[in-house]
């Protein structure tokens, strides 16, 4: 895992516009309400995992719900909850069928991807992510083979492959555009390449691509990304002896963290500012810092930094000469550090333990350990000789056996014990076992009638009963909220008015029962005329508005003339000779600056112009 983890903020920002260039298929891109709840989540990331878990439970099909878990497992990876985000994205994929969604199954593995990362184990990632990138090079997907290109570099740096990481992140580079919206671009691509020299310790190197990360985002009012990249510039900076801009930098990314709600983020800056802390000979506020920040990474079990922060806790204790509180710092950085995943991370551990034990008088075995330590240190640093490598991997894995072998005797004695005081136990268990049984199926049949009233009041507060349109109040928000996204991204919208011509004749000639029949009828209509990304619904009477997203003025008369059409076919549909099934329609389109009211009043005036001009046609706004 990357300790400044850009790796996470690179998925949630392009996973959305990577849809874009996907195949068609049933589903290539969020639907509008969950592409709004994704944008509005990238400012308050915490909050939003809230109201995602309350929606979860009205959510109204399967494909709903894995689009709400999909948002939430990305959201637990940018908060660095590594656990939580792999149940969230296999209860996803539980729910979708890869044929059937590959955009979203191929998102959802890329979720996994960096969870895995995060959770320690790099390696289960690259399998995902190399068969993401088959798929993208196959179907010739630019953008899906730029972000796996990033995603395989990011794990590659965890696995200490650094020119191999290299390779990969200047290649997505290259291909990357300057700008764009919902793309990745090369200012996202920056923090990842600064990352390489960061672990390289190049940190010169590292600081330019941090500052156009910093730029990049901060244009593009990502307080979250800001605050990430601030971190890495904070820290290069320090690495440097520039303690003073070091130490700026990473309190403006503490602030930042902590009003996004980010409490990892605000963890990694109170590490790194202990660390500046120590430079300044201050342990006491050193250990204050890095105590609250053990205290968040427990939280997410963030592995990586659980063992640097046990690291640095029990340097301060040997440099008290306390050795007891630096042996119980020493023994949880061991459970931490894994060899074969961290081996960078390993020998450090081992430097440490060989600076107690020269501390308790064990000068010969300190000694030892530390030639070894920092003989694998220079080996990972310059990647000069394999064969040590294999070594102590074997070394390695010599030991787990034999640590395995006691964990295994050392569980084998407490099962016997357990088992010698099962029988005692065994009633009460039982009795317990029944009243959560018991209380489990009160509490699932409270959910579930409380389930089917939140779902029913939500389609009487949305929807029309009679034509099962969304209603004048729905219509006219999902309006606002088109607008908005219209006019952040200057796309084009063709907002229309619909009224069906003679219709109170219908009712008092044949009565409201054909009247009704009609309307259901021409929603019906409606909804297979019009394209799947397009809205309809019924404001009045007779009347309805149609929303036509990313779609020009021509394109829209285009769509709406082939359903004035369609509609004067439902006469032969009925009984009644004299049956009108005519519309008239009245249609604008979006300036940049108009607003909902402006719009259907200039749609308004348009269907009045249809109307005096003989109905049962599509008139233009001259505003258009």
């Amino acid at each position: 895992m990357l300790s400044g983890r850009w790796h996470i903020l690179f998925f949630c920002f392009v996973m959305l516009g990577y849809s874009t260039y996907l195949p068609a298929s049933p589903l290539s891109k969020l639907e509008p309400e969950f592409n709004a709840l994704y944008i509005e989540s990238q400012q308050q990331p915490a909050t939003a995992l809230q109201q995602i878990e309350i929606q979860l439970g009205s959510a109204a099909g399967p494909l709903q719900q894995a689009q709400l878990l999909y948002i939430q497992a990305e959201l637990q990876t940018l908060l660095v909850y590594p656990e939580q985000a792999l149940k969230s994205a296999a209860q996803a994929l539980a729910l979708i069928d890869a044929s059937e969604q590959p955009w979203l199954y191929h998102s959802l593995q890329l979720v996994r991807a960096y969870a895995f990362d995060l959770a320690g184990t790099p390696a289960e990632g690259m399998t995902i992510t190399e068969n993401v990138l088959q798929f993208a090079k196959e179907l010739q997907h630019q953008q899906l083979f730029i972000q796996a290109l990033v995603v395989r570099g990011v794990l590659q740096l965890s696995l200490v492959n650094y020119v191999e990481a290299l390779q990969d992140l200047l290649h997505a580079y290259q291909l990357a555009p300057t700008t764009g919206a919902g793309v990745v671009t090369k200012g996202h691509i920056a923090g990842y390449i600064a990352l390489v020299y960061e672990y390289r310790r190049e940190h010169e190197l590292s600081i330019p691509y941090f500052e156009e990360a910093v730029a990049f985002h901060q244009q593009q009012n990502s307080p979250v990304e800001v605050s990430i990249a601030m971190y890495g510039l904070g820290k290069a900076h320090s690495k440097l002896g520039d303690l003073a801009i070091g130490k700026s930098k990473l309190q403006q990314s503490l602030q930042l963290a902590e009003a996004a709600g980010d409490d990892q983020g605000v963890a990694y800056a109170q590490k790194e500012l202990a660390g500046i802390a120590l430079q300044q000979q201050d342990p006491e506020q050193a250990k204050t810092l890095l105590l609250l920040a053990l205290a968040s990474f427990e939280q997410a079990n963030n592995r990586y930094m659980l063992l640097d922060t046990q690291l640095q806790l029990g340097r301060i204790a040997l440099q008290a000469g306390d050795t007891t509180t630096a042996e119980v710092h020493l023994q949880q950085a061991k459970h931490f550090a894994d060899p074969e995943h961290m081996p960078i991370q390993h020998a450090e551990v081992q430097r440490l333990q060989a600076e107690w034990l020269s501390q308790t008088g064990q000068s010969n075995d300190a000694y030892q350990l530390l030639k070894t330590a920092s003989l694998r240190l220079t080996e990972l640093q310059r990647e000069e000789s394999t064969q040590l490598l294999h070594q102590l991997r074997a070394q390695h894995e010599l030991d787990s056996r034999m640590l395995e072998n006691e964990l295994l005797q050392k569980e084998l004695e407490l099962q016997h014990s357990l088992v010698s005081n099962q029988a005692r136990h065994q009633r009460l268990l039982t009795a317990l076992l029944i009243g959560a049984i018991t209380g489990s199926l009160l509490l699932l049949l409270l959910l579930t009638r409380i389930w089917w009233q939140r779902k029913r009041l939500h389609q009487l507060a949305h929807f029309d009963n009679l034509t099962s349109l969304p209603n004048r109040h729905f219509t006219l928000k999902l309006l606002d909220q088109q607008l908005r996204l219209a006019s952040r991204h200057n796309h084009p919208l063709s907002v229309a008015m619909l009224d069906l011509d003679h219709f109170k004749q219908v009712n008092d000639q044949f009565g409201h029962a054909t009247g009704d029949q009609l309307l259901r009828d021409f929603a019906t209509l409606c909804q297979q005329q019009l394209r799947s990304s397009d809205i309809i619904g019924r404001i009045g009477g007779e009347e309805f508005l149609a929303i036509l997203p990313h779609t020009p003025a021509d394109a829209a008369a285009a769509v709406l003339e082939k359903l004035r059409q369609g509609t004067e076919q439902l006469a032969s549909k009925y009984d009644a000779d004299r049956v009108t099934t005519t519309v008239s329609i009245g249609m604008c389109a979006f300036s940049g600056y108009d607003s909902a009211d402006t719009l259907m009043l200039s749609a308004d005036q348009a269907l009045y112009e249809a109307k005096a001009k003989g109905r049962n046609q599509l008139q233009l706004s001259s505003a258009s």
